[in-house]
């Protein structure tokens, strides 16, 4: 007899870690509003949303590293800080007015909160702005915790980044899954001895098939049948 989907993926897993920026929610147009601010006071044009979901996922620094060298604009670590600093000013002041969370998101996770699943998140962005993210879409709770790019002294792809979560949300490490956007998810999670599961539509430049996930889904909604399916395996 066939084992219905929900029972399959709360005798496999009790924790399920997520990435935040393009896997739950969609923040391009806040993230572009800011960094084009920081632009602006430097005497740049501004990047578009397409721009901004390339540069992401590797924190801010590397965000305003890579918007300033599309205007061949190369900045020391000082300035590089300092651009930093303002950009994490203008962000922090309004992370929440155009971000919203992508189809089907808040339906699975109120899924998995009644299967008692543990839901945490770990991204690259600060943990404050994701926190006032999380909470303003209503999608902490059921997620619980957040470990973000300034919790712990790592981040992704440093599999203690998402380790150091679980372990803080009271989850067992061999009973995690991370759910994703782009190699950096992919790496962490492996690291850590993880299956990892990518969405088809996230930040990244290469597309999420070629990154040795163990499945990628086309909508949020099939994140329910790909962790059946990694369970059953």
């Amino acid at each position: 007899m066939e084992i219905p989907v929900n029972d399959l993926i709360a005798t496999r897993f009790d924790t399920i870690i997520y990435d935040l920026d393009g896997t739950l929610i969609d923040s391009a147009k806040d993230m572009q509003l800011a960094v084009s601010n920081v632009l602006a006071d430097h005497g740049l044009p501004p990047v578009s949303e397409d721009d901004v979901r390339i540069f992401m996922g590797q924190g801010s620094k590397v965000t305003m590293s890579k918007a300033f060298a599309k205007f061949g604009k190369e900045l020391d670590d000082q300035a590089l800080a300092a651009v930093t600093r303002e950009f994490v000013r203008y962000y922090e002041a309004d992370p929440i007015s155009h971000t919203v969370a992508f189809d089907g998101v808040a339906h699975v996770v109120e899924q998995f909160a009644g299967l008692g699943l543990k839901q945490g998140v770990c991204t690259n962005k600060f943990e404050r702005p994701s926190r006032m993210i999380l909470e303003h879409l209503k999608l902490m709770p059921p997620i619980a915790d957040i470990a973000g790019a300034d919790t712990f002294p790592v981040r992704k792809p440093d599999p203690r980044h998402i380790l150091l979560l679980v372990d803080r949300m009271g989850g067992s490490p061999g009973r995690t899954v991370m759910i994703g956007d782009s190699i950096h998810d992919v790496e962490a999670a492996h690291g850590a001895g993880l299956p990892a599961v990518l969405v088809s539509w996230g930040y990244t430049a290469r597309p999420a098939a070629e990154l040795g996930a163990e499945a990628v889904i086309e909508r949020f909604s099939a994140l329910p049948q790909a962790l059946a399916a990694i369970a059953s395996r």
